[in-house]
């Protein structure tokens, strides 16, 4: 048995790493980047998101323990049969790449909660609980205290967040844009380090993408507000503007690095992340739902469409009145629904 701290604990799973890289002799080699997009390389999945003894803790008698890990290595097995269910359906090229939808109650089930926890495993998870600590003028703990504190969290919210994720809507989208990941796989827009995550991760909109041109979507309780065609399961196209936004959010939101499949790199036309400390951003996205009898064949997932050029002068292809005009509309339901998330109790 490993010694207590001595394992290299994967805090991005492997099972779901593989969906962006490229398997070859040696294993599965994935791209990777750093948040300011300096000189990318390519590695092998064992080598990315991984921290030695990260799920290591200590019972009340002192008593080192990996129970963590081995609960999430449990919740990764199932997850990896639901994944392959919704995303490996299809052989033809003009087979769908989008599943037929909703998922079954199963697969929903062991989505639910592998989201739940990649939610509440990561590095930036415990930065934010450290940080909240020292906010509240609580000395800091040492390593093993900051551990445990960290695993009783996960442990105390796992149940309740996917309980929370397995009865929201439920969208799936496809992007001929290609989508990053990165070391925060599941994005809380606009709660992503809310002092109160159950009430973020109940009223916000959720995000991960699935594999470069896939990825899942669950309308929080604003969107579901504003669109109908959101309040049940639905499968959607993403336009390359969406694709960009929410790649640009997975650099903002990243705490070391994005990853990418070696032959999907969409980092040439990304920016740098922000100093979200001094820029908190805000999130807002609007998209349109497939008709039950459209899809999207197979073959986008490998050959991909040549950009259409732009029309205007900013790149948007819209003019300067109608790009103002959007903005407006944009901070003002952003408002709207930071407020509603305050009356939810969101503080």
């Amino acid at each position: 048995m490993d010694a207590a701290g001595s394992t290299r604990d994967h805090h991005v799973p492997q099972m779901y790493l593989r969906r962006f890289a490229r398997p070859t002799s040696n294993g599965h080699r994935i791209g990777v980047r750093s948040r300011d997009l300096t000189p990318g390389f390519v590695a092998n999945i064992r080598d990315v998101a991984v921290k030695r003894g990260f799920y290591w803790g200590t019972d009340d008698s002192g008593v080192p323990h990996h129970h963590m890990e081995e609960l999430l290595t449990a919740l990764e097995g199932s997850a990896a049969t639901a994944f392959r269910s919704i995303l490996d359906s299809g052989r033809r090229p003009d087979d769908d790449a989008l599943p037929r939808w909703p998922p079954r109650a199963p697969v929903r089930f062991a989505l639910a909660w592998w989201i739940s926890a990649q939610i509440l495993r990561t590095v930036r998870q415990r930065t934010r609980l450290i940080a909240d600590a020292d906010r509240a003028s609580i000395e800091l703990p040492n390593e093993v205290a900051v551990a445990n504190e960290h695993l009783r969290y996960i442990a105390e919210m796992i149940e309740p967040f996917a309980a929370t994720v397995f009865s929201r809507p439920w969208g799936i989208g496809f992007s001929d844009f290609c989508l990053l990941s990165g070391d925060v796989p599941v994005l809380v827009l606009n709660g992503q380090d809310h002092r109160d995550q159950r009430a973020s991760v109940e009223f916000w909109d959720l995000y991960l993408p699935l594999d470069p041109h896939r990825c899942l979507y669950l309308p929080g309780a604003a969107s579901v507000a504003a669109d109908a065609q959101l309040r049940r399961d639905h499968r959607f196209k993403l336009h390359a503007g969406h694709a960009l936004g929410l790649n640009s959010v997975m650099l903002d939101s990243s705490v070391k690095h994005v990853f990418y499949h070696p032959d999907h790199d969409a980092t040439a036309r990304s920016s740098p992340a922000l100093d979200l400390e001094k820029n908190m951003l805000r999130y807002w996205m609007e998209y349109n739902v497939l008709g039950r009898d459209m899809g999207v064949e197979r073959r986008w997932l490998d050959v991909h469409p040549e950009p259409r050029p732009d029309t205007s002068a900013d790149g948007s292809g819209m003019p300067e009145h109608a790009t103002i005009a959007l903005v407006e509309r944009v901070m003002a339901e952003l408002d709207h629904r930071s407020n509603a998330f305050r009356k939810a109790g969101g503080g």
